[in-house]
């Protein structure tokens, strides 16, 4: 036991101290703000542009009401849009758009409206711009003419607007999560799958990070012969035993400054927040079970990996065996967002009970909904049991693996590796 204490003791001094722990440790908190803040400040910022916008219209009374409508001004008094009549003296449309078109070449206008003689029958508008991808422009100019259809058509089916108005009056949907019986709070989508989002992007990045590690590890012991000098003072299992736990308190460290980054952030930046205080607060429950499916994780696919570095003689080989590996942690990220909309459903249930799965599906659903206890502890236990074996096969794989150079082994030699005495 004291030999492992050590080989933890090295391997946690040794990575603590590189550069890309303090920088992946600073640059987390960094983009987890920038997930939260960044969509917020932008899809809040109103961009203080100005439009000239020639309307062709066909109808008669388009024209007018369109004006009405867009009358709005920027903060600096002046108007958002200026809007132009084509006064061209060419018969038909098509003439008025070549003509329209050599404008906005020139700059003379942002763009034109075309809206045709038909266009309570048909529907279709159009509009022509140097820039069609302003969502913001495009969406205010479609709910204008919208509005103005719907009220016209109205007008000339003679019901009063004002009883429209109050028939189809919208809905203020709230939505309040129910925890154990109890009312926990008022939440909405954005903010349930923002928090899973971010928490399970936290799990997949770093289990796969320290099982990569692990990987990188043994194979750069391994090639610099290294371990040779190592296996004369600790068998290879506690080395491999030593490794895993060495990098996984590593993790936990991560982990403890960015909760009391976290917690700092709570206390000193409240007020620089732009959303409200619930959505960064995570329950002492959640973050228990986050650090547990952390730890659940990193062990399983440590154990994993640290074969494979035994196995491999090259970088390019451990990528390649660890192929396989890296597909059974992205499948969770693909299928998260099935998971948030349905997490009591038949197909997340089982997927959550997959050991190569759990860690992230089950923690998301966990945040999502309490799943029954026994799904819970269910797939702990299975997962352990799967951790067990893994690490029962690894230990055998490096044993032998972590002395052979020069050439990788077959199937059949690992076959005889795991089931030898």
């Amino acid at each position: 036991m004291s030999k492992i204490v050590t080989i933890i003791k090295r391997e946690y001094k040794e990575n603590v101290y590189k550069k890309s722990f303090i920088i992946t440790t600073i640059l987390m908190p960094v983009i987890m703000l920038g997930l939260v803040f960044i969509p917020t400040l932008l899809t809040t910022m109103d961009v203080e542009d100005s439009y000239r916008i020639a309307i062709v219209d066909h109808t008669g009374f388009m024209d007018q009401e369109v004006r009405k409508k867009l009358d709005i001004k920027l903060s600096d008094g002046k108007d958002k849009f200026t809007f132009l009549s084509s006064q061209s003296t060419s018969p038909g449309f098509e003439s008025e758009k070549e003509e329209l078109k050599l404008k906005i070449d020139r700059t003379e206008i942002d763009g034109f409206l075309f809206i045709p003689a038909q266009v309570l029958d048909s529907g279709n508008v159009e509009f022509y711009a140097r820039n069609v991808g302003n969502f913001d422009l495009n969406r205010q100019i479609k709910n204008t003419i919208d509005d103005i259809l719907i009220d016209h058509r109205i007008r000339q089916s003679g019901i009063d607007p004002a009883t429209i108005d109050a028939l189809t009056r919208k809905t203020d949907l709230k939505t309040i999560k129910i925890k154990k019986g109890e009312e926990e709070k008022e939440g909405g989508f954005i903010q349930e799958y923002f928090t899973t989002f971010a928490l399970v992007m936290i799990l997949y990045m770093t289990i796969l990070i320290y099982g990569v590690s692990i990987m990188r590890g043994v194979l750069q012991e391994k090639n610099s012969r290294v371990i040779e000098i190592l296996l004369s003072s600790a068998n290879s299992f506690q080395l491999m035993v030593g490794k895993i736990l060495g990098l996984g308190s590593v993790g936990l460290t991560q982990y403890l400054i960015w909760s009391l980054f976290s917690v700092g952030l709570l206390l000193y930046g409240s007020s620089l927040l732009t959303l409200p205080a619930d959505w960064t607060i995570i329950s002492p429950t959640i973050f228990i079970y986050f650090v547990l499916f952390f730890l659940l994780g990193y062990f399983l696919f440590a154990s994993i990996y640290a074969g494979i570095g035994a196995l491999a003689n090259t970088d390019q080989e451990a990528q390649q065996l660890s192929i396989p590996v890296v597909f059974l942690i992205i499948i969770p990220i693909m299928v998260i967002t099935f998971i948030v909309k349905n997490p009591e459903s038949t197909m997340s249930v089982v997927l959550s009970l997959i050991p190569f799965f759990t860690p992230i599906l089950m923690f998301a659903r966990v945040n999502l909904s309490t799943p029954p206890l026994w799904q819970i502890w269910g797939s702990i236990g299975l997962m352990l049991l799967t951790i067990m074996f893994f690490m029962w096969v690894s230990a055998k794989i490096y044993r032998v693996g972590i002395l052979m150079y020069g050439k990788r082994p077959t199937l059949p030699e690992i076959i005889r590796w795991i089931w030898a005495k």
